[in-house]
């Protein structure tokens, strides 16, 4: 069934009071005026509140607040400005909260959008000298981008997943922004650079010898929505006269950040050759990120000082498809304090043969070999029969555990891997690595 055949029989009754109400403040005048339309925004502020308990979860709320203006709007316009602005003040007071999360938890798919938000590709099944950045970042300003999507509240809105209903950076604004913060960062005029090629592919327009980049960028999601107002001026009077909105993600938003590189290029060529270009491609590529993130920005209106992020990170990692150096093996004093066997005992779980049988079992002493002996061999004596009622007994009843033939120990290779705080130690990390010295 049609979402707003759905809206029109479940809210039909609110929304003609709420015309009636419309009608009789378009007939009011004066002060009785203003008691009206604070009732009429009061109910309808209401309204949403009862939206918001009948319909879990961000994306099904703006869609049916959506359907509810479309739906106002046929009978009043006051009606469906109402709707508008009461959904608009309710982002503005959500907009410091994580409030797009319980949307997957709605629909039971936090774990497939967790793979999503943060892949982890498996290196050894990449040639050698692959390596795959990941951190996660704080917004320190709002993030613009602008949506395809016609059927929605705010004129402008920004980027949304079609699975999730998250606001996301797609892979292609990434690579994008990383371009063209590279290009700046070193100066270059153009896209040519040989580095450019490899690490972005071929530059626009290019009609021949056509290849691919090395760098594959992920997406990035958000869990927080809100609005900004920007008032462009009037040039000669200086004076804003048609505010415009625009749906961001605000500053304070985490979200991750993941770029995977493969020198598909280089497969078969020399080991020492691939591991060198990889990491001083990691030292260009860390350099542009740093730009990108604190400098240049990387949202729409960038120039403007959209889209920046705050210097430290979070759970900062690149790990590199070349084994780690083993370190130099220290010969370390075993000092731990082991417990001392007992004297009755010859191996932990084991007594000496003189406390047993032949059988195994524990060897009763008679009285007259209780007699013969000194204090303190009746007292180790009383040790191991006590021994062997708490302990012995049950282990020589319990059946002996096949014995597992033994597999030679597997030495898993250790990936190059280092952690970063901020976006300067990333740097640092790539221009130690390129210079042969421990990051």
């Amino acid at each position: 069934m049609d979402l707003a055949c759905i809206i029109r029989r479940q809210y039909e009754s609110v929304l003609q009071e709420l015309g009636q109400r419309a009608k009789a403040l378009h007939r009011a005048r004066g002060k009785p005026k203003k008691g009206l339309e604070r009732q009429f925004n009061q109910q309808v502020k209401q309204l949403l509140t009862r939206v918001q308990g009948d319909w879990p979860g961000w994306t099904s709320r703006n869609a049916v607040v959506t359907a509810l203006y479309q739906e106002s709007g046929l009978t009043d316009e006051m009606l469906a400005n109402a709707v508008r602005a009461a959904w608009q003040e309710y982002i503005v007071q959500q907009q410091t909260r994580d409030a797009l999360a319980e949307q997957s938890k709605v629909w039971n798919v936090s774990d497939l959008l967790n793979t999503c938000a943060k892949p982890s590709p498996d290196l050894t099944k990449l040639p050698l000298g692959a390596w795959f950045l990941q951190f996660d970042f704080q917004l320190a300003s709002p993030y613009i981008s602008h949506d395809d999507e016609s059927n929605y509240l705010i004129d402008n809105p920004v980027t949304k997943d079609r699975v999730f209903g998250l606001p996301l950076i797609r892979p292609s604004s990434w690579k994008g922004n990383l371009r063209s913060a590279l290009r700046l960062v070193k100066k270059w005029k153009n896209d040519d650079q040989a580095e450019m090629i490899r690490l972005f592919g071929n530059p626009k327009g290019a009609e021949s010898e056509f290849r691919a980049g090395r760098l594959e960028c992920f997406p990035t999601f958000f869990y927080r929505i809100g609005l900004e107002i920007i008032n462009p001026h009037d040039r000669a009077r200086k004076v804003g006269k048609n505010p415009i909105l625009i749906e961001c993600v605000p500053a304070g938003a985490h979200g991750t950040f993941s770029l995977l590189y493969v020198p598909f290029d280089l497969i078969g060529g020399a080991a020492g050759k691939i591991a060198q270009q990889a990491k001083e491609d990691l030292q260009l590529v860390a350099e542009a990120v740093r730009a990108m993130m604190l400098t240049y920005g990387f949202s729409a209106k960038r120039t403007s000082g959209y889209g920046v992020a705050k210097e430290s990170v979070e759970n900062g990692f690149v790990q590199i498809h070349i084994e780690e150096a083993p370190l130099p093996s220290a010969s370390v004093t075993q000092t731990a304090t082991t417990q001392p066997l007992p004297k009755y005992l010859e191996a932990p779980g084991k007594l000496k043969d003189e406390y047993l049988n032949p059988d195994g079992t524990f060897r009763e002493r008679s009285t007259q070999e209780l007699a013969k002996m000194t204090k303190p061999q009746r007292q180790e004596y009383e040790k191991a029969k006590k021994w062997w009622e708490r302990e012995g007994r049950a282990l020589l009843e319990k059946p002996a555990a096949p014995e597992e033939p033994q597999q030679p120990p597997q030495s898993q290779p250790q990936w190059l891997r280092r952690k970063f705080s901020s976006f300067d130690e990333l740097v640092s990390i790539a221009e130690q690595l390129v210079q042969g010295g421990e990051a």
